[in-house]
């Protein structure tokens, strides 16, 4: 049975435990984590029982010259024939066999009784999680190995280890010097506790029982009430003690002198946000001499409750740079919190703060000058192997002969051609040296000529060989000797071939080492030392008209016109930049005009119909979203040399909020010195107009009174029921070239007259953005449409072609009465126009009907009238900045249709009239030849004639007898 503080302290070993289990899953983050000389591709696996926690504890162990590994497994069921269950046990590995591990031998004997009572207990002590090995000796512990005390009433978890030298083995605890230092981090309400003593007399007192006086024990005594809980020894090694929960004293420098680490892996700190977090923190310790220090390096944690610091060990000299290593553990850091375990590089500053490494461990076992690394994976029962991989350090060289290049010095001769050229020498070297490396090595080095063109443009430069920009040469080093160089000849292209000659020709070396010829009989591959560039680079020149220093200082001078000072909003503006370009100090190469055109306008080309302007080639490019027109100035500009050049643009997407267009323009080149002429600017104002037109129409224009068979109502139903239709049209039409986007059109319309309707209107129909209302309303008598025939229409239109002689008559005569707003009563319309831009327009359409009534009383009979209606429109708001409108439009019109009153024809005769008057009149005229004859009124004698007596004599004669027989 336990006792409340046994069962205190058996919780406060649970984390413990479950710190220890989240290292299990180390190995496979180690695949994605980059251990600079570490072979991480083919490292050795060591395996043991399933859930024995192989792996808990690793060390290793070289005995006269041989290599092992060994492995703790705390939870192993060993062979023997005792009682004790998971009694735990320690393996030897030889580090080339991963499968060949054996059990090492330390106690196999049972639980001690005092005649019939358990005096300790063995079971599921934890034997094997610590192993130390130090020359020949080998010590393993059991942590949760515990005893009866107090008259035998309680037992406590005390903890024993053994000490294995050869074949002889004797009960105490891990060390790896002269003296053998032990902690107690549970003593004295876990205070903690270290008790020291020689490893010689603990070997020659060992006497079997249960207490054995040492004569040389070091001891730490207990301490007040406010140091519980400190967990002294938790962790400890030699000649040190700790009083964190981590501790860990090593030669990082190789000066001679200790150094000390301590880990916090409770340490909080503040983040960006100002809260704390969990983060841990190692603080280092450098060393002055003796036992004194500097101010410490802190070493913080990234990861929140990662716990970094946790556990701390040497690594020795891993990359072989003169500092040792230092290994810091993480067990809830990394990927899904399975733990990590950072090396930091020493440094002569102190460690290197950067993180990179998950490894644990140091010695250099398999004897290639190079300390390697155990990390045991408890939790999958394996343990893992990774040999250090050999530094080498390499030096490399690159020397170009001239720098200065000559196009006019042509002292080489193109292979298989006559054609003489500026040529150049190229040489380059390399050096190598690196403990456990072979003692040739073979490197593929790459040349690049004139890299800093790219894909693409053309090389200045090309190796004279091959007449290409590359060339490729493997090349055999010896270890720690001499550099070993080759030269190459280049030469240059013909000026006239490429344009830049102010940019450097860059030359580049690349070397990559045959890391497969590099490796030793085992098939360990070497590795470069961290801090070798594998590539180097040289610049020559173009020789330059420019000096004896070969360096050109031009004086670039720009100005700029614009022959437009202002432009209307809403136009294709056609805006042309006349520019003049100056050198007045030496040439400047590449010389090119940057115009950079703002969005609002498009490059439509250069002015070429001047016999002053220059005709620039020019391009349009884009570079990071901003347009730009590129024309060439020379290569060089010449010092002294003045360009006047025209550049036509079309400025057309002007937007509402724009006041201003601005071309920014430049001269650029690529000298070196005063490369660009200062920043010029062109702004051209903006103006806003907009004309805008009213236009108004009725029909039809002209009604001819009175209407034929056409009688009023006293009720209308219909519109014919008031009179003939009359439409009258107004359109607002806005011929640009700017905007606006309000106006009000406001309509007088002459509604009634002689207490009668005049212009009665039915409806008011509308084409485009534009509301309208009356002030009062509109078709009361809510008539729905008109009634007339076709016939009725085209005797309306006889009519009017009949009398329209006499209305041009009455016309000229001034007889035409006006009827508007000042004699008769009106009607007002109100229409909202809204956003019209150029060459739109919106049309209101009045539908009404002429209220014939009216004009048929009698005051109103025989007049003629023109009837008018009037509109006028005036823009309120304009879409542009307020400062640019300086005068809104308006305007006003009147509409007008004539109303003719016509004097009646007579009545036609109707026919029956006509007939009868006609046969009155034949009646009457045979009444007055009847009574003619009867008064003898054709019985007359004539009077005779000269020269026809006889006949005039007879003629009575024969009218005579005629009445006489009669």
């Amino acid at each position: 049975i336990f006792s409340p503080e046994r069962r205190r302290r058996e919780s406060l070993m649970e984390p413990l435990r479950k710190l220890c289990i989240s290292l299990a899953l180390i190995l496979p983050c180690l695949q994605w984590t980059t251990c600079f000389n570490l072979d991480i591709d083919k490292p050795y696996v060591f395996s043991g029982p399933e859930g024995s926690y192989f792996g808990f504890s690793v060390d290793f162990f070289q005995p006269d010259a041989k290599s092992n590994i060994l492995i703790g497994a705390p939870k192993a069921n060993t062979s023997s024939a005792s009682t004790v269950v998971e009694r735990g046990a320690v393996y030897t590995c030889p580090w080339q066999k991963s499968s060949d591990c054996t059990q090492v031998q330390f106690d196999n004997t049972g639980e001690y009784r005092r005649s019939v009572t358990l005096m300790e207990f063995k079971s599921n002590q934890w034997f094997g999680a610590t192993v130390r090995s130090h020359g020949e000796h080998i010590l393993a512990c059991a942590p949760l190995y515990q005893w009866s005390t107090y008259s035998v009433s309680e037992r406590e978890p005390v903890g024993t280890c053994f000490l294995k030298k050869g074949q002889e083995v004797v009960e105490y605890s891990p060390c790896r010097s002269s003296k053998v230092v032990v902690g107690g981090p549970g003593s004295f309400y876990w205070q903690g506790q270290l008790i020291s003593d020689d490893i010689s007399e603990i070997i020659t007192r060992f006497n079997r029982q249960y207490y054995t006086p040492y004569s040389n024990q070091l001891t730490t005594k207990s301490a007040s009430a406010q140091y519980d809980d400190s967990y002294l020894g938790k962790s400890c090694c030699p000649e040190s003690q700790t009083a964190l929960y981590s501790l860990y004293i090593a030669l990082l420098l190789t000066r001679a002198l200790v150094d000390l680490f301590v880990g916090a892996p409770l340490f909080m700190d503040r983040g960006s946000d100002g809260k704390l977090r969990e983060v841990g923190q190692v603080s280092v310790f450098l060393g002055k001499g003796g036992f004194s220090f500097h101010t410490p390096i802190t070493l913080s944690g990234t990861e929140i409750y990662s716990r970094f610091g946790s556990s701390i060990a040497t690594l020795g000299d891993l990359d072989m740079d003169g500092f040792n290593d230092i290994a810091i553990a993480a067990p809830y850091g990394g990927q899904k919190h399975r733990g990590l375990v950072y090396i930091h590089n020493g440094r002569a500053a102190g460690p290197d703060p950067v993180f990179g490494y998950s490894l644990h461990g140091a010695t250099d076992i398999d004897q290639n000058g190079y300390p390697d690394l155990i990390v045991g994976v408890f939790g999958a029962d394996k343990a893992v192997l990774y040999r250090a991989r050999p530094v080498i350090s390499v030096n490399a060289s690159l020397d170009i002969s001239p720098q200065i290049l000559n196009p006019e010095e042509r002292s080489c001769k193109l292979p298989d051609s006559d054609t003489k050229v500026s040529c150049f020498k190229v040489k380059y070297c390399l050096k190598a040296s690196g403990r456990g490396a072979p003692d040739s090595l073979n490197f593929q080095v790459h040349l690049v000529l004139d890299r800093l063109k790219h894909k693409g443009a053309t090389k200045r430069v090309l190796f004279l060989h091959s007449k290409t920009s590359q060339y490729t040469k493997n090349m055999t080093v010896s270890n720690g000797q001499g550099p070993a160089c080759e030269e190459q000849e280049a030469f240059l292209i013909d000026d006239s071939e490429f344009r830049d000659k102010i940019t450097p020709i860059s030359v580049f070396m690349e070397f990559s080492l045959d890391y497969q010829q590099a490796a030793d009989k085992t098939g360990l591959l070497p590795i470069l030392e961290q801090t070798t560039t594998t590539n180097i680079s040289k610049q020559a020149h173009v020789l330059l008209d420019c000096g004896d220093d070969n360096i050109c200082k031009p004086d670039l001078k720009l100005s700029v016109v614009s022959d437009q000072k202002q432009i209307y909003i809403g136009d294709d503006n056609p805006l042309t930049l006349e520019v003049t370009a100056e050198n007045r100090g030496e040439g400047a190469y590449e010389a090119e005009l940057h115009v950079f055109l703002p969005p609002q306008a498009d490059f439509t080309g250069v002015v070429r119909n001047s016999e002053t302007l220059s005709r620039l080639s020019c391009a349009y490019k884009t570079e990071n979203q901003t347009r730009v027109v590129v024309c060439d100035l020379g290569n060089p500009m010449k010092g002294g040399i003045k360009v006047l050049a025209g550049l036509r643009f079309s400025v057309h997407q002007l937007s509402e909020q724009d006041t201003f267009v601005k071309f920014d323009l430049q001269i650029q080149s690529s000298n070196q010195f005063n490369s660009t002429s200062s920043l010029v600017s062109s702004i051209t104002t903006l103006a806003v107009l907009a004309n805008v037109d009213i236009r108004g129409v009725a029909l039809p224009d002209q009604v001819f009174l009175p209407i034929a068979n056409w009688k009023p109502k006293e009720n209308p139903v219909v519109g014919d029921d008031i009179g003939p239709q009359i439409l009258h049209i107004y359109e607002l039409r806005n011929r640009g070239p700017s905007t606006f986007s309000k106006a009000i059109l406001d309509i007088e319309w002459p509604y009634r007259f002689n207490n009668g309707s005049l212009l009665y209107i039915t409806k008011l129909e509308v084409d485009g953005g534009m509301n309208c209302s009356t002030d009062m309303e509109i078709n009361p008598l809510n008539t729905n449409g008109s009634a007339s025939t076709s016939g009725d229409n085209t005797e309306g239109r006889n009519r009017n072609h009949v009398h329209r002689r006499e209305l041009a008559k009455k016309e000229m005569e001034g007889d035409l009465e006006t009827l508007d707003c000042s004699k008769a009563q009106c009607l007002k319309i109100r229409c909202q126009v809204g956003r019209v831009e150029r060459g739109q327009s919106t049309t209101l359409y009045v539908y009404s009907r002429l209220g014939v009534a009216t004009f048929l009383k009698t005051e109103s009979q025989n007049r003629s009238f023109t009837v008018r209606s009037s509109a006028s429109f005036s823009v309120i708001e304009m879409p542009y900045n307020k400062n640019l409108v300086s005068e809104l439009p308006s305007n006003a019109i009147t509409v007008s249709m004539s109303v003719i009153w016509l004097k009646s024809d007579p009545e036609p005769v109707p026919g029956w009239v006509v007939a009868l008057a006609v046969l009155a009149g034949l009646l009457l005229l045979a009444l007055l030849i009847f009574i003619m004859y009867k008064l003898g009124f054709f019985k007359r004698v004539r009077p005779p004639q000269e020269d026809n007596t006889e006949k005039e004599q007879l003629a009575p004669q024969e009218n005579g007898d005629r009445n006489n027989e009669a």
